[in-house]
């Protein structure tokens, strides 16, 4: 069948740097968003939310789930 029920956004924050340079992320996950929800709406989202954080923003992620059966 293979119909899109949700997404999942998944903002990433870069909270820190550890012993070796590297980026320490945080992750805030927004569950239930509706499948029909454009990208665009999602990325307007997530600038609106990076606005109110003290820590900067990695990346921003899509996760689609779908039915299979």
């Amino acid at each position: 069948m293979n119909e899109q029920q949700n997404s999942r956004l998944s903002i990433l924050f870069i909270v820190g740097v550890d012993d070796e340079g590297a980026n320490v992320t945080k992750a805030k996950t927004f569950s239930n968003i509706k499948g029909t929800t454009t990208d665009e709406s999602l990325l307007q989202f997530t600038n609106a939310i990076v606005s109110l954080q003290q820590y900067p923003v990695a990346d921003s992620i899509r996760n689609n789930q779908y039915s299979i059966m």
